[in-house]
């Protein structure tokens, strides 16, 4: 009895037991089910984020995609389920990109980057794409899941980044920046295909007049008509850049293997980039002609700085001014030698005053009768190692760097001290002083010429001061205040090289001279030269209407001398009546 009590107990105890852990495992199983199905709503939500998701089979077949999917591509679940995705592709992308994604997808696993794809409507855009595989107990791959979000904010900053950066805001053109990148991968190329390459500098001619005179809101319009004019008729392979200002650059990255063939080629399309920028622009009612000087470099297999044909070009472009403008020039290694010399006598001429190494020359004028009644000054440079400098290679390069102001008044000061000096010595002449249109635009420059006059005790009436034609013309209401300024100080003022500039009567009635001086180019071969006999007669006849005197130099041969007198000229001035001398040597002949 005792026995089967105690078996009835513990049988008891062990369906306890047992009635214990199936209620445990209850609990357990209640409690995974509510976390599943917590997941389970979590997934679902992750699968309608903001983010596109697109969920394939192992061969690339969508089987399910979210509602962001359907608003970033405007395909439907309907439309794409059992489709390729090969449907959103944009052409953009070559056979290579597509198979090192698969490459990554089967040996790594997941692959990561940018994609362009395309639109239901055909647009196309760029997105970020992470592909991830997905795979079972055994290690294969069944599905692939796809998650990806548009570029597009992103990449229109960075476009706008870009433009800023590497692109010119007026013209729309690539900038000085991107066009040497653009010129070092021509560079490259050019050494690893052995071909010749250009590089054009550009300068427009007129274009700092009409902007003074315009506005810039004209100035920019043209310069806007100019850039599309370039990129109208240069090949599509082309670069063309805005170097800033009225400056542009073209580069010709692949021309030819020789050498002969390219500088023909470039020089072609430089002569039609002058003609094409020469042709007038309309723009409000208004016509305006630029013009344009082009210099040319070529590069080709023979190794150069990454600048040096942009330099070369530069150097070529101020040939072309130096030229007369409206011209095309080639960089030859002649010119770099010239640029270096130039640049060696800019460093030296700001020492040539204080060495003494300037030299006034006089050269004499005469009346009718070969009397000497005045005289040119002219400037000489007695340079310690080169010699005499001649003024045609200092003055252009004094009146560029600025210091043909200081020159100038150094000149005048002395001239005045002549003056002062002659008319105690009573000998008396009338010194003609060319005046720099740098000079003559200073502020107050009739002020200054008042205290040199004051300074030295000069008579003004004794001084010539000549401007030229194009110095005139660039403001006449600011030149003939000047002039007016001048003449009340009693100094004789004199129009230098007339005919070679303007000869419009319209300004020259209304400027305040006495005096016209005829360009010696017009008295070759008269009077055997029909021509220049008759433009030379037909000036004087103008000075004798507006009772101006005139001054002939250039005068060499007994012919000339005597045909200007039967003309009634005033004045000559000529190798036939003596040469420049210094100072001394000229008082000596007195």
């Amino acid at each position: 009895m005792n026995l089967l009590l105690l078996l009835l107990v513990l049988a008891l105890l062990a369906m306890i037991a047992m009635l214990g852990v199936v209620l445990w495992r209850t609990r357990r199983d209640c409690a995974e089910h509510k976390r599943a199905r917590e997941l389970l709503w979590l997934a679902a939500k992750a699968f309608d984020a903001a983010e596109g998701m697109c969920i394939t089979d192992r061969r690339g077949i969508i089987q399910r995609v979210n509602p962001a999917f359907t608003r970033m591509t405007g395909y439907t679940a309907d439309e794409v389920i059992g489709q390729n995705p090969s449907l959103l592709h944009s052409g953009r992308h070559d056979a290579e990109f597509y198979a090192t994604m698969w490459h990554d997808l089967l040996t790594k696993g997941h692959w990561a980057g940018e994609i362009w794809n395309r639109r239901k409507n055909g647009e196309i855009y760029p997105e970020w794409a992470s592909i991830a595989a997905v795979q079972d107990e055994q290690g294969e791959t069944t599905h692939f899941i796809v998650n990806f979000f548009g570029l597009g904010k992103q990449k229109a900053a960075e476009d706008a980044l870009h433009r800023l950066a590497y692109y010119d805001p007026l013209t729309h053109l690539p900038n000085r920046q991107l066009f040497i990148e653009h010129l070092g991968k021509a560079q490259a190329a050019a050494k690893r295909g052995k071909h010749y390459g250009a590089v054009l500098f550009v300068d427009l001619d007129n274009f700092r007049r009409i902007n003074d005179a315009r506005g810039h809101e004209t100035g920019d319009q043209l310069l806007r008509e100019v850039a599309a004019r370039l990129i109208r008729f240069l090949r599509e392979e082309d670069i063309v850049a805005h170097f800033g200002g009225d400056r542009f650059t073209v580069l010709l990255a692949k021309l030819a293997g020789s050498e002969e063939i390219a500088i023909r080629f470039a020089r072609g399309v430089a002569e039609k980039i002058r003609l094409v920028l020469s042709m007038p622009i309309q723009w409000q009612d208004s016509t305006y002609v630029l013009g344009a000087s082009v210099g040319v470099a070529l590069f080709s297999v023979k190794g150069k700085t990454l600048d040096e044909p942009l330099k070369q070009a530069e150097t070529a472009l101020n040939q072309a001014k130096m030229a007369g403008r409206n011209a095309v020039r080639f960089f030859e290694a002649v010119m770099q030698i010239e640029v270096e010399t130039r640049m060696a006598l800019e460093g030296e001429m700001h020492r040539a005053i204080e060495r003494n190494e300037l030299q006034i020359y006089l050269q004499p004028q005469v009346d009718g009768e070969a009397r000497i009644i005045g005289a040119e000054v002219l400037l000489r440079w007695q340079h310690p190692e080169r010699g005499i400098v001649p003024p045609d290679h200092f003055i252009p390069l004094a009146e560029e760097t600025g210091q043909i102001i200081a020159i100038g008044e150094w000149v005048l000061l002395e001239i005045c001290r002549l003056l002062a000096r002659m008319t105690a010595a009573g000998q008396a002449l009338r010194m003609a002083v060319n005046v720099s249109p740098r000079q003559f635009r200073q502020p107050h420059f009739a002020t200054r010429v008042k205290a040199a006059l004051v300074a030295t005790g000069a008579d003004p009436d004794w001084l010539t001061l000549e401007i030229t034609e194009g110095l005139a013309i660039e403001d006449i209401d600011g030149t003939i205040a000047t002039l007016s300024a001048l003449k009340a100080l009693g100094i004789h003022l004199s129009i230098d090289d007339f005919g070679t500039g303007y000869s419009s009567l319209a300004y020259l009635s209304r400027l305040p001279v006495d005096e016209l001086k005829i360009d010696k180019s017009f008295l070759r071969g008269v009077p055997d030269d029909a021509r220049n006999t008759a433009l030379v007669e037909a000036i004087l006849a103008v000075a004798r209407h507006l009772h101006l005197s005139v001054v002939a130099e250039g005068v060499e041969t007994v012919e000339q001398a005597t045909f200007l007198r039967t003309c009634n000229c005033d004045c000559y001035q000529g190798y036939l009546y003596g040469r420049p001398e210094p100072i001394e040597t000229f008082l000596q002949l007195l």
